[in-house]
């Protein structure tokens, strides 16, 4: 075989090959629908294949094949933790990349979980709306409460008027909730605390004894119910040499007017900056230490919602996705890159995030995409966010079960993204000060905001333990009890 011929067939190989990436994984042939659980399992391989971000480690299977495959699991569950053990190490993890996709079967008889560990809400939660932590009421307390550190929006207790910072006394009329502390938590007393809150939280009523932030002692009565989530638990502007805009958003709900829902999310988000813009705020405080997610499309809105002039129509962030993906008719429109189209007329010199280890996927989003145009700083309760550039759109492979694979990665307009181990902040180790509500300028994470804009000479410390009084008597923070579910990165097709 002479030089030239060999080159030809190299070369042709070499075509061949790149044009395989490209062809539908597991060859195009979808196993039908319908409720053989060894069918469902065909599926969710044929999907997981098709749509994973790293379907390169996933083996193309005939349909013989995946049958075969298959039969080796005994649930859906386990099949999709060996697909996702097929993903590349990653040493941040101990385990496989994939850490992320999930099944969602919460509406199959029987079964009410998920098999993602804390499932999945979509505009809407059940429940209280209620999240607890541990707290020492003075560096000399001998003994922990728990603490509300979070009452989400629209829920029981957000109507009922339960606020960030109230003192557990009793629940269900049981005072005997509280944890001895002598150099630590007695972790036999909180096992026992948090097996009563927990068992509290999943009650058709729950009466609390709590006291305020103010000191005020008073008595709830609550209703177990399913909600639609507020994600503005907070906003206010802070008037002090120059008006500095505050907006505790706790999840990115849709923002689509098509529906009653999203209509007012995106009112509500409206009237927010109408407001800032009215009183031309300079900076705003962004508290983002709760958001693990939500929907891509409500990050790019409010992405719009904060770009100046100059990032108009400048590209907001790409997407990465395997070659099925970026040229198959059903998916490429959906992966196109973004570009900002601003919706506001403010100039700010400022935002500063609030972030904590709980700040994730859609949250780190708007975060990153913000970063090549406006002045950002992370204030961080420890030093990064969660670490989570990917996510998903749903499959569904049964009107019963939808699967929800890592499909995509985001990367902003600088280049930045593969964040696995979470974005690093620029002010770290900031308390999450949880015996303050949101909006409180003492409380310690917005104080470092204001103290960083400038906007008063009073220091943080003194702020923040103005009204619990001396240092030995500030309260401490010992840990989460319960914490709002992740909300990931959802996409539709």
């Amino acid at each position: 075989m002479n030089l030239y011929k060999y080159l030809f067939l190299i070369c042709l190989g070499m075509l061949f090959a790149c044009e395989k990436e490209i062809q539908q994984p597991g060859g195009g042939k979808e196993p039908p629908i319908n409720e053989e659980d060894e069918r469902i399992k065909e599926r969710i391989y044929y999907y997981f294949n098709e749509q994973s971000f790293w379907t390169e480690y996933i083996p193309d299977r005939n349909e013989e094949e995946r049958k075969a495959f298959v039969k080796n699991y005994t649930s859906n569950t386990a099949l999709l933790n060996a697909l996702k053990g097929l993903t590349p190490f990653h040493s941040g993890y101990s385990g496989s990349i994939d850490r992320f996709s999930f099944l969602d079967e919460s509406n199959a008889e029987g079964n009410t979980s998920s098999s993602y560990s804390d499932g999945i809400r979509m505009d809407t939660n059940d429940g209280y709306g209620l999240y607890y932590g541990w707290g020492r009421l003075s560096q000399t307390a001998t003994v922990v409460y728990p603490v509300i550190f979070f009452v989400e929006g629209g829920s029981p207790a957000d109507k009922e008027g339960v606020k960030r910072g109230a003192i557990v006394y009793a629940v269900n009329d049981d005072e005997d909730i509280t944890v001895r502390y002598n150099g630590g938590m007695n972790q036999t007393d909180a096992r026992r605390v948090e097996a009563k809150l927990e068992s509290a939280l999943e009650a058709s009523t729950l009466k609390l004894k709590l006291q305020s932030v103010d000191g005020e002692e008073t008595d709830y009565t609550l209703n177990y119910q399913t909600y639609d989530i507020n994600p503005i638990v907070k906003d206010t502007i802070y008037k002090y040499e120059r008006n500095i805009g505050y907006l505790a958003y706790t999840s990115f709900e849709e923002v689509d007017t098509r529906t009653s829902t999203g209509a007012k999310n995106r009112q509500d988000l409206e009237d927010v900056f109408t407001s800032f813009e009215e009183t031309n705020i300079s900076d705003l405080i962004l508290d983002l230490r709760y958001n693990t997610g939500g929907y891509v499309e409500a990050a790019e809105y409010l992405a719009e919602k904060l770009i100046g002039s100059s990032g108009d129509g400048e590209l907001m962030f790409s997407y990465d996705v395997n070659d099925y993906l970026a040229s198959a008719p059903r998916y490429r429109n959906s992966f196109r890159d973004v570009y900002f189209s601003r919706k506001n007329n403010l100039e700010l010199n400022h935002v500063y995030i609030l972030v904590t280890q709980s700040t994730a996927s859609a949250a780190e989003l708007l975060i990153s995409s913000l970063k090549p145009y406006l002045n950002v700083t992370l204030i961080a309760e420890g030093n990064r966010t969660y670490g989570k550039p990917v996510g998903f759109f749903p499959e569904e492979i049964t009107d019963n079960v939808t699967l929800w694979v890592t499909s995509f990665k985001t990367i902003n307009a600088d280049g930045y993204t593969d964040f696995w181990d979470g974005i690093i902040a620029d002010i770290t180790g900031v308390d999450d000060y949880i015996f303050l509500d949101f909006g409180d300028p003492e409380e310690d994470m917005i104080a470092k905001a204001l103290d960083l804009a400038g906007v008063s000479a009073t220091t943080s410390s003194m702020r923040a333990s103005s009204r619990m009084g001396t240092s030995a008597q500030r309260g401490v923070k010992l840990g989460i009890i319960n914490k709002p579910r992740e909300r990931n990165m959802l996409k539709t097709k």
